[in-house]
């Protein structure tokens, strides 16, 4: 089950070390920091739904928290919990809001925060559209690449199992022998 609190925690720790950054690169921060995790240890951060679309790998219900003023599939108490960490500062840039006490991460484990800071470390520092584009290179876009590119299709389902990938030279460093072990986890081969 999507947790809200879990993406609305993801996302301000994001925001609150890189700084004001937009919709799509947050996107993209969870999805790579989603890939990390379940690769490294069995699940993702969000349990987001993962739909392939024009720019890349997009986790439904991040998008939907990251719109919150313009859709209403989470609910007041989410709304109320995500306009404390983080507020719109432009059209699709988004700030981490200063809070007097450092919040206790109620849905984040230690786990989650290696994710991102792992996720920070390889992709903060890259622009909105190199990060769009990196995306682009792993097999779980890449199998829809001619859908898109003839305008078949505006969207298509993910499998989980199918973010346990890597390509060549991949930034976190996993090895083909890590995808065996974190699909034989996955499928409760183990």
């Amino acid at each position: 089950m999507v947790e809200a609190g879990t993406i609305i925690e993801s996302i301000y720790y994001l925001l609150k070390r890189i700084g004001p950054t937009d919709k799509l690169k947050l996107v993209k921060l969870l999805y790579f920091a989603d890939k990390f995790h379940l690769i490294k240890y069995g699940r993702t951060i969000t349990n987001d739904e993962y739909w392939a679309m024009d720019h890349g790998p997009v986790g439904s219900n991040i998008k939907d928290v990251l719109e919150y003023d313009s859709i209403l599939s989470i609910s007041k108490n989410e709304l109320k919990y995500a306009e404390k960490f983080f507020s719109k500062v432009k059209r699709n840039k988004f700030q981490a809001n200063d809070i007097e006490v450092s919040p206790e991460f109620n849905f984040l484990s230690e786990t989650d925060i290696e994710a991102l800071d792992m996720t920070i470390k390889h992709f903060s520092s890259m622009s909105t559209w190199k990060i769009r584009d990196f995306s682009h290179k792993y097999p779980e876009w890449t199998q829809y690449e001619e859908l898109f590119e003839n305008k078949e299709t505006r969207r298509e389902r993910i499998q989980t199992e199918e973010l346990i990938s890597i390509i060549p030279n991949d930034p976190f460093g996993f090895s083909a022998k890590d995808i065996e072990n974190a699909k034989s986890i996955f499928n409760g081969v183990c």
